[in-house]
């Protein structure tokens, strides 16, 4: 390795870890996984919020914002159980919910508790159970704070690759290959399994919410074997995916339903002491 590369490396490793270390340390709710992420609370809340009130803007100028009706209806008392539990690790999470007229099979939900379904997810989702999987784990996504980790990874991978070819800085063609092949080294080898690695985590907290909310945990496993079978044949190689396979995903929820069986069977128990 010659001496620029090597230099290159010095000050890559510099930078990555002067960042991840000045960035914030804290443990992920049901999992116990350490992360650190980027932003803080109030500017994550506030990044979601901005998100959700342009989101609805758009939608009801279109006219597709669902304030009625069955569907509405569903959505509404799914989110409330979901958002009930989430909120026990983030209480100063401000829950809304709104359903949106579209083909799109999808629902997000945005730092701060910002929930948003698309009608199309529940041609899928056919039952409480089932929509309670998937909102479970976009809420999972939001209270891990995902989003703010992956901020401070993508700009982690980003200061590397410009430091460690930064060696090459007065060869403008070495450079862009370079930095060329870094970055893609980088996607390929950090970036896509840390994304999955996250959907992974957020499968995990979601089935455990959806259990302390009193659904059905096998339900799960109905709903992502019907997707696997909807987008099944569209989508790449799980190596090159953000998202682990379908197969990955069913078998990895399988693990995880005793677990979520022994937090639906406290929230029954609980449940009937209160009614008794």
């Amino acid at each position: 390795m010659g001496r620029r590369a090597v230099f290159g490396v010095l000050v890559a490793i510099a930078v990555v870890a002067f960042t991840w270390f000045s960035s914030e340390k804290q443990s992920v709710p049901v999992t116990g996984r350490t992360q650190r992420v980027a932003m803080s609370d109030t500017q994550q809340e506030q990044l979601g919020l901005q998100v959700f009130d342009q989101t609805l803007q758009e939608q009801q100028g279109a006219g597709n914002v669902i304030t009625t009706g069955p569907q509405y209806a569903q959505v509404e008392r799914v989110a409330k159980r979901i958002a009930k539990v989430g909120a026990v690790d983030k209480p100063e999470f401000d829950w809304a919910v709104a359903l949106v007229h579209s083909d799109e099979v999808n629902a997000f939900c945005l730092p701060g508790g910002k929930i948003v379904v698309y009608t199309g997810l529940l041609g899928v989702a056919k039952t409480d159970d089932e929509l309670a999987t998937v909102l479970g784990h976009e809420v999972a996504h939001a209270v891990a704070e995902h989003g703010a980790e992956r901020i401070l990874r993508e700009q982690l991978t980003q200061r590397a690759v410009t430091a460690a070819s930064g060696a090459f800085a007065d060869d403008p063609q070495r450079y862009q290959q370079v930095a060329g092949l870094l970055g893609a080294g980088a996607q390929v080898g950090l970036s896509l399994p840390w994304g999955r690695a996250q959907e992974s985590e957020a499968d995990h907290i979601g089935l455990i919410y959806m259990a302390r909310a009193g659904y059905d945990p096998p339900a799960a496993l109905t709903f992502w074997k019907r997707m696997q079978r909807t987008t099944e044949g569209g989508a790449p190689p799980e190596y090159l995916s953000t998202h682990p396979s379908g197969t990955t995903r069913i078998k990895q929820i399988q693990g995880w339903i005793p677990e979520a069986q022994r937090e639906r069977t406290q929230h029954d128990e609980v449940e009937g002491d209160v009614a008794a």
